[in-house]
């Protein structure tokens, strides 16, 4: 992913909640945090239950979830916190992109995934994503999704051209903004296109759009 896909406009900082067991990764990943213009750490918590209490008193707007805590998982409090209404987007972070674990967070309404060794630009990169409603992943996440047999359905597959152009890129880690740039069309027109291929497709979200061009051979991840 590139960096800054996405603009945050002045006065209104990103608030993010992490959570994490250990916690001196949970302070190492603030501190990356920490100086990133336009992104304010809003806590810490080091349990399940202690994310669910911090998350209801600050209200963020992205939460970075570990997948393994010591009272649950990661995506059992996501799950919670989809049960409960709770607004903010939830970025699961995991040590492995485990395809049991993929598919938990996808049903427990994540839209973003990191790796515990991504670098910083990632890192800022998800935050930003997920703020902005977007789906954050990797190729190599990618690669693990396309094989999960809830993606079978890959529904009516007879994209345009500029429809597999623009999930092609998107599959490349491109953000919808630079997707425009690149193929010299405005943000609303690569929207639309997003629109009309997951229509076509079946597909709920962008990233599902993704993968089942991917799983039905009209973009490629191959290296």
């Amino acid at each position: 992913m590139t960096s800054n896909p996405v603009t945050i406009e002045s006065g209104t900082p990103i608030s993010v909640v992490i959570v994490d067991d250990h916690e001196v990764v949970a302070l190492g990943l603030a501190a990356l945090l920490q100086d990133a213009d336009g992104i304010v750490v809003a806590g810490i918590a080091t349990t399940g239950a202690d994310a669910l209490g911090l998350i209801e008193q600050v209200d963020p707007d992205v939460v970075l979830m570990d997948y393994r805590l010591s009272d649950g998982t990661g995506t059992e409090v996501a799950q919670e916190l989809r049960d409960r209404g709770a607004r903010p987007h939830i970025v699961m972070v995991t040590a492995v992109a485990d395809r049991r674990v993929l598919s938990q967070a996808l049903d427990a309404g994540c839209t973003g995934f990191l790796s515990k060794n991504s670098d910083r630009s990632d890192l800022i990169d998800a935050v930003l994503a997920a703020a902005a409603g977007e789906s954050y992943f990797t190729r190599d996440v990618l690669k693990h999704l396309v094989h999960l047999r809830r993606f079978d359905d890959v529904g009516h597959s007879e994209l345009s051209d500029r429809e597999c152009e623009v999930l092609q890129l998107t599959a490349d880690g491109l953000f919808p903004d630079e997707v425009a740039r690149e193929l010299h069309l405005s943000p609303h027109t690569v929207k639309n296109h997003i629109r009309h291929a997951m229509a076509k497709l079946d597909a709920h979200t962008k990233l599902e759009a993704v993968v089942k061009a991917v799983r039905a051979r009209l973009i490629s991840i191959d290296d």
